[in-house]
Order: C-alpha cells, then sequence, then structure tokens
C-alpha cells in the first residue's frame, strides 16, 4: 500500500476514534459537571491537571522517538520498553509521595486522595506505549482507533454507573484507572503477536532516542504548564469552584481543538516523517495542514463564541452561567492554539524539538506574570484574557522562531495559510450572531441554539461550495471524485 493510501486510511480511523473520544469524554464532563457539586467538580479538574503533567513525564518522548527514527533495532525496543516501565515506576511514585505538598501548594486538600488514586495509572499504562508507538509508525490507526474507543466506553461507564450513586469526584478516578487498564491490555495482546520485548538492556544503543525524547519531554512539560498554569492559580487565589468553571470552558473550547487536530497531525506525523529531506514538499504539505486546520477549527470555535451563553445554560445548567465570558474568550484561545498544533509535528518529523522547548520556556516566562495579575485583577475572565495576550503573541512569533528555521523563508504562506480560513469563516459568525439578535425574544434556549447552529452550518457550507480558491477546489475534488478523503500528500 502506497504512503498515501495508507495516509488516506490512517485519517479515516483516526478521525473515526478522535471523534469518539471527544463526544464520550464531552457526554461525560457534561453529565459530571450536572450530578456533581461544583466544588467537587472543581477539585476533580485540579487533579486531571497534576495528572496530565505526570503523564508527559512518564512517556519521556520515548514514543514519539520510536515514530521518527525510519530503523530500530531489536535490542534498541526492548531497551526502550524496559526504560518506559521504569520512567513509569519512578513517576507513580513521585507523584503518589508528593500528593499531600501538591495539595497543599494548591491550597486544595482535598485532593491528595484524588491524585494518590490516579498515580497508581502510571504503574499501568507503560506496558501499552511502546506497542501503540509501533502500530501508529506503520499507520495502523484502525486498530489504534478500535482499543482506544472500547477502553473509554468501559471507562466512561465505570465513571457514570459510580457517579450516580456515589457523586463525587473520585468516580471519575475510577474510571480511568478502568479505561487505562484495558487500553493497556488490547495494545500490549494486539502487540505482542508481532514483537515481544527481550530482557535486554542496552542503554548506549538508544542514546539518540532519549535525547530526542528528553528535549520532547521537556517541550511537553513546559507546554502543559503554560497550558495550565492558569488552573494553579485559580486554585491558590479563588479556590475551587472557579478553577473547575475555568476548567469547563478551556475544556469546551481548547481542548477539542488539540484532539481534534491529531486527527490529521497524528497521522501526519509518520508521514512528514518519511518526507523529512524534501524541504519544498514538507514546506507545501505543511501549509496545506495549516489551512486545513483551520477550515475545522475556525468556523466551529467562532460559531461557540456567538452562542456561548445558550450554550452553557443548556449544557452545564445555570449553576455555571458565570462562566460565558470565559467561554467567549477561550474560544479565541483554543483558536489561535489550533493553528499552532500542527508545528509539532514538522518539528518532531524534523528532529528539531529543542527549538520548540526553549520557545515555550520563553513563553512560561510570560503566561505566569500574565495569567496572575489578570486572575487578581479580573478573576476567570482576567486569567483568560492574560493567557490570550500571550497566546495574541506566540502566534506571531511561531514563525519567526518556530517554523523559518525548518522550512525557511515562507511567511507570505504562513500568513495566507491561516487568512483564508478565517476569511471563509466570518460570514458563517456573522449569520449565527445576527440569527440570535433578531429571534432571542421569541424562542427558548434550546430553540435558539439549534436555529443559530443550523443557520452557521448552511452558511459555511455555501461559502465553501461557492468559493473558488485554488486549495478549496482541491478539496472539493477530493471529497466529490472519491469515496474517501484524500491528503494532499505527493509522493
Amino acid at each position: 500500500m502506497s504512503l498515501r493510501d495508507k495516509t488516506v486510511k490512517g485519517a479515516k480511523w483516526s478521525a473515526i476514534s478522535t471523534v469518539a473520544s471527544i463526544g464520550i469524554s464531552f457526554l461525560q464532563m457534561t453529565l459530571l459537571a450536572r450530578i456533581i457539586e461544583p466544588h467537587q467538580f472543581g477539585l476533580l479538574t485540579i487533579a486531571m491537571v497534576v495528572i496530565l503533567i505526570a503523564d508527559t513525564l512518564a512517556d519521556f518522548g520515548i514514543s514519539n522517538s520510536i515514530i521518527q527514527r525510519k530503523e530500530l533495532t531489536e535490542i534498541e525496543l526492548s531497551t526502550l520498553y524496559w526504560i518506559n516501565i521504569i520512567i513509569g515506576f519512578v513517576v507513580f511514585l513521585v507523584t503518589y509521595l508528593l500528593s499531600h505538598q501538591i495539595a497543599q501548594l494548591l491550597h486544595q486538600p482535598d485532593i491528595e486522595w484524588l491524585i494518590k488514586t490516579l498515580s497508581f495509572a502510571f504503574l499501568i499504562i507503560p506496558h501499552g506505549q511502546q506497542f501503540r508507538a509501533l502500530l501508529q509508525k506503520e499507520l495502523e490507526f484502525s486498530k489504534i482507533g478500535l482499543i482506544e474507543t472500547i477502553a473509554i466506553v468501559i471507562g466512561f461507564t465505570v465513571t457514570m454507573t459510580s457517579a450516580s450513586f456515589y457523586p463525587l469526584a473520585i468516580t471519575a478516578m475510577w474510571g480511568y484507572l478502568c479505561m487505562a487498564t484495558v487500553r493497556t491490555f488490547l495494545f500490549s495482546w494486539v502487540g505482542r503477536k508481532q514483537y515481544s520485548p527481550r530482557f535486554i538492556f542496552n542503554l548506549k544503543s538508544v542514546a539518540s532516542n532519549l535525547k530526542f525524547g528528553a528535549y520532547l519531554t521537556a517541550d511537553g512539560l513546559v507546554n502543559q504548564l503554560n497550558a495550565n498554569i492558569a488552573t494553579v492559580i485559580l486554585s491558590r487565589t479563588l479556590g475551587a469552584v472557579m478553577a473547575g468553571g475555568y476548567n469547563l470552558a478551556f475544556n469546551v473550547a481548547v481542548i477539542p481543538p488539540t484532539r481534534l487536530n491529531p486527527i490529521i497531525t497524528r497521522v501526519l506525523f509518520p508521514a512528514f516523517a518519511k518526507i523529512q529531506d524534501d524541504k519544498e514538499k514538507l514546506r507545501d504539505n505543511f501549509y496545506k495542514l495549516l489551512s486545513l486546520v483551520g477550515l475545522i477549527n475556525f468556523p466551529a470555535l467562532l460559531g461557540l463564541l456567538v452562542v456561548s451563553e445558550n450554550f452553557v445554560l443548556f449544557m452545564f445548567g445555570e449553576k455555571w452561567r458565570f462562566i460565558t465570558p470565559i467561554l467567549q474568550v477561550l474560544c479565541i484561545v483554543g483558536l489561535l492554539r489550533s493553528i499552532g498544533n500542527p508545528i509539532g509535528s514538522l518539528l518532531m518529523a524534523k528532529a528539531r524539538v529543542d527549538i520548540s522547548f526553549k520557545f515555550n520556556v520563553f513563553k512560561i516566562f510570560l503566561f505566569i506574570p500574565s495569567i496572575w495579575f489578570g486572575a487578581k485583577t479580573g478573576g476567570g475572565v482576567g486569567a483568560a484574557l492574560g493567557f490570550l495576550a500571550v497566546q495574541i503573541l506566540n502566534t506571531y512569533l511561531s514563525y519567526f522562531i518556530l517554523i523559518k528555521p525548518v522550512l525557511g523563508k515562507s511567511y507570505r504562506a504562513y500568513i495566507m495559510s491561516i487568512w483564508l480560513p478565517l476569511r471563509l469563516a466570518l460570514p458563517t459568525v456573522f449569520v449565527a450572531w445576527i440569527t440570535g439578535y433578531i429571534l432571542a425574544p421569541y424562542f427558548s434556549v434550546i430553540t435558539m441554539l439549534v436555529l443559530q447552529i443550523t443557520s452557521g452550518l448552511l452558511t459555511f457550507a455555501i461559502t465553501i461550495l461557492l468559493s473558488r480558491n485554488a486549495f478549496i477546489i482541491e478539496i472539493k475534488k477530493q471529497i466529490f471524485k472519491h469515496p474517501k478523503l484524500r491528503r494532499f500528500i505527493r509522493e
């Protein structure tokens, strides 16, 4: 099977599994926000942020280093497997033992037990990580998608069943551990049919993998701190309810793009790695990818900004109405972060994550004072505005610091790849807004939400159909001439 066909097939299965994962996760978050009290929900979101940061350390970038390397020996794979197990155990031990200090740092003593419970995941997850990476390296996304969908359905079932009897944050921890256990077992079961790690350990043979992984881990860790520093600040200054509300808005506006984009970027990282030495081809496909990501995210996030109040009231209820302005600001943050996400795949394919790491370290010195000052002066909305200010600067600097050193001078292509989806999304935003402005006095919240979303979707569909832009025409040809959505990587 050709690289093009593998990429198309991978994109399809990655889309199915990711959409299923996002849908189930969003449904779980919505139901929990309604079932449990805001304070308990806040504790849950704070604990999950701590675990996300620890999870970044647990893999140590080894999975992506396996994908990035074109060839790996059995000795190297076995060594990397045992390194993953060792690191997972160390992260478990550190997280468990420091749970009290973390709870004190965040001024939330009730999260100590939640963190201790979640830390056991790091004893489980490493046993399946390498097998998942090998499947991804070969673009076997049908197997990955099936496994991850089964696991998340089981986790959701456990969480919601236990939450119906015990409406507490700990129920989500039980569901997460069940999901991690099922996922790890299935990846190991499928992966060991083709390859089983041996009791071999040769540290010297994987030095380049560890160097790549170290930069990737450091970059991911700093990136997680950048994304979640607001939770720490709000938890310390305004309490669990405000931190939970901010995270609820963050999970609606910012997290979905970072989960949806890998439908394309996770598939294209191995594909980019295969053409990493052809700069012209890499540049052309990267900017196409950037525009495509914008076409997916811009209308959705700008539309969400317009319908945010009705959306919050319908999905989460009156008790969360205070997050509406936070959500509106974070929609712009999510939009800007969505177009930054593909840069990671580009840098990993070229093994230049060192650039991203240095840039993210620089950003953290901007995020902390900006979000702290915003939270002190404007509460949750102020924290979101502080985040947005840094994100705007980040979008501007990303070209000069991250893209140009890898792809060469191409500023016009960078700007045009962003302007195209923004221009095409503007009619959608206007129609959704004018629909709400005119009809709001006459209809209920749910009716208005449906009318605004429907009018926006129809407007965007018409805009795309009428567009004469060369890239949009290329997309339409691929959609209408073939039963499968074909990607644009030229062999």
